[in-house]
């Protein structure tokens, strides 16, 4: 796990900015190459895991010199694709994955992608052409950001705040951006907030040439068009050697392993799995780590613990920090551009207390998405059903009475849900969909920017999913865009803050396409996240597998009449947004009604304030 970055027509000051601007994601080393062929410069920092001697450092030179190698993340199969290319003829110096991804990379180019298991990101430079050849993970575990330069050069990083660096590239504000982080509390790729850099998307590589604008295209997507209909208990019997082993892959490490454990199915079943392969290696117990809270709503040591003591892990309680909002400004800058979802804050200060004992944690992201844990997608089914009703019912009947509810929805988010079902199941599916997910919605957004609202991004992205299943084109979506853009940039950014590498067995892309195929039915067959707790009742018993999800979240309700207050007084106000372009009124009415008690609208007030701190941060 490391930082990567690269630029044509390099300078050693621009590169040695670089360095310094991801030296956080790789302490343990760092290199810094000028071809004088090309005119290219690579940099990396390096977090030693694999292979912790020099033979491992970057960027790496193949044995015939003609390319080089700037390379993020882990391959966990590099033993065997190692052992695959000693057949044919390679020799290795080192035991590093980054050996192996090169030598596979001069020898197949970017189909070695479909041969890879594991994260990543990386540029490989051909000294000969001046080529760049760079790629992206299946999905998007690993970050990658990038600028076409106005000379026909090309730069990149692993940070939106590394690129800024680079002169000439176009930093002003996108509005097409701003709309959609409004929309989703994260800007989606390709998009940045900078109208000059972009995303390279999830399963997507990138060629550069010099002087020709860098071609993109996609080498890899999930597919959930749920086909196969095999019983229950079969398909469980497929999926167990297939979570055991994305466990067993994610443990290959020269530091040590541990894992975040909430009590919940995700993080629980993950742990049984590391604990049985460490008894069968004789290995000493998982190291687990819990956050617990002041707040007893969102604490969730009890079931942590009754996990951990049921497995035997050597468990650790890290209390939160008393004031997790100060770290806003380091948030800002892991991200370079603004990013709303507040459980970023937690993860940092997890990550940060969790560095002290372990270099790598298994996490439990993407069960949700993955194996269907979203109460939206039990909507998505009940909403056809809730069609069907005569129309006397549900616009006489259920529609008024649904409407008389209390709008405060603190502490009753079944009201809350309630509504939105009702709301969101007289649109088209696509546009009920977007409504569950998004935040500001599209009249909010007209009112706030006070222009035409561009189309809601992930309802493109519903219509386009194969299929025809409710439960497959929501999942498909989630997968390409609430999955990568705000779980997996949060839990990056966050983690290598504190130079933590976090490593996401759930999102072992051979589980997402065995899942994928199953019908939805059985998917949800019983419930959320059916095959998933099956799985886990192979290894826990029934009162952890069956505990209600909590979900791992601030109490941004409580900070905003506490710690945020005066923050919100000091930025939220009519000059500071009209710097942005943001109308006040509404931004008024959404204060006024937090403070009554009328709404709850924590997440859009902490999405505005973070936009607010961004923009001066920009200064």
């Amino acid at each position: 796990m490391c930082g990567i970055a690269g630029l044509s027509g390099a300078t050693a000051e621009t590169l040695e900015q670089f360095r310094a601007r991801l030296d956080h994601r790789g302490p343990d080393g760092h290199g810094i190459l000028i071809d004088p062929a090309t005119g290219t410069g690579l940099v990396h920092t390096r977090l030693a895991i694999i292979d912790l001697t020099p033979g491992g450092r970057q960027p790496m030179e193949s044995p015939c010199g003609r390319y080089v190698l700037t390379f993020n993340g882990e391959i966990y199969n590099y033993r065997e694709l190692r052992d695959e290319l000693r057949g044919r003829g390679h020799s290795f110096r080192s035991d590093s994955d980054t050996e192996v991804l090169l030598a596979l990379l001069v020898e197949h180019g970017a189909q070695a992608l479909h041969r890879l298991v594991g994260m990543f990101a990386f540029a490989l430079l051909d000294r000969h052409s001046g080529e760049i050849l760079m790629a992206r993970d299946r999905l998007g575990i690993k970050p990658l950001v990038y600028a076409a330069l106005p000379s026909g050069g090309l730069a990149f990083a692993s940070e939106i705040h590394a690129l800024r660096a680079v002169p000439g590239i176009d930093l002003s504000l996108d509005p097409l951006a701003l709309s959609h982080y409004l929309a989703c509390l994260y800007v989606p790729a390709p998009l940045s907030m900078h109208r000059g850099i972009r995303k390279l998307p999830p399963g997507h590589w990138l060629r550069w040439r010099p002087g020709a604008a860098p071609e993109t295209g996609r080498w890899w997507q999930p597919r959930y068009v749920g086909e196969r209909v095999p019983s229950l208990d079969e398909a469980v019997e497929e999926l167990t050697p297939a979570l055991r082993a994305a466990v067993r892959s994610c443990l290959v490490s020269d530091v040590p392993v541990g894992c975040f454990l909430s009590g919940g199915v995700d993080s629980s079943v993950i742990a049984a799995l590391m604990s049985e392969a460490r008894a069968e290696a004789g290995a000493p117990p998982v190291s687990s780590f819990t956050m617990t809270f002041d707040e007893a709503a969102y604490d969730e040591r009890e079931a942590a613990r009754a996990v951990s003591d049921h497995l035997g892990t050597r468990h650790t309680e890290l209390p939160a920090a008393a004031r997790l909002v100060d770290d806003m400004d380091r948030m800002i800058q892991a991200f370079g551009e603004p990013f709303g979802n507040p459980t970023a804050l937690l993860i940092g200060d997890l990550s940060r207390s969790a560095r002290r004992h372990v270099t790598v944690a298994l996490v439990g992201d993407g069960g949700d998405e993955v194996f269907a844990g979203y109460p939206r997608y039990q909507g998505g089914l009940l909403a056809s059903r809730y069609r069907k009703l005569p129309g006397l019912v549900r616009r006489g009947m259920i529609e008024p009475l649904v409407g008389m509810l209390p709008e405060s929805s603190r502490g009753r988010h079944g009201l809350r849900r309630l509504r939105e079902f009702v709301a969101g199941a007289a649109l088209p599916d696509s546009e009920m969909y977007a409504s569950w997910v998004e935040y500001f919605d599209p009249v909010e957004r007209a009112a706030l920017l006070s222009t035409p609202v561009p189309e809601r991004p992930v309802a493109a992205l519903y219509r386009q999913a194969p299929g025809d299943n409710p439960l497959d084109r929501m999942q498909q979506t989630d997968l390409e865009s609430f999955l990568p853009g705000n779980l997996l940039a949060y839990g990056d950014a966050m983690s290598m803050v504190h130079a933590l590498e976090l490593r996401l067995p759930l999102l072992d892309h051979r589980v997402v396409e065995a899942v994928g195929r199953i019908a939805p039915a059985l998917r949800m067959a019983e419930g959320k996240k059916t095959l998933l707790r099956r799985v886990a009742r192979k290894f826990l018993p029934a009162a952890i597998v069956d505990r209600p999800k909590l979900g791992f979240n601030p109490p941004m309700g409580v900070w905003l009449g506490r710690e945020l207050a005066p923050m919100v007084a000091e930025r939220l106000t009519p000059a500071r947004l009209g710097e942005l372009g943001l109308d006040w009124a509404p931004v008024e009415r959404l204060l006024d009604q937090q403070r009554s008690g009328r709404r709850d609208h924590a997440l859009k007030i902490w999405a505005l304030l973070v936009l607010e701190s961004w923009q001066r941060s920009q200064r």
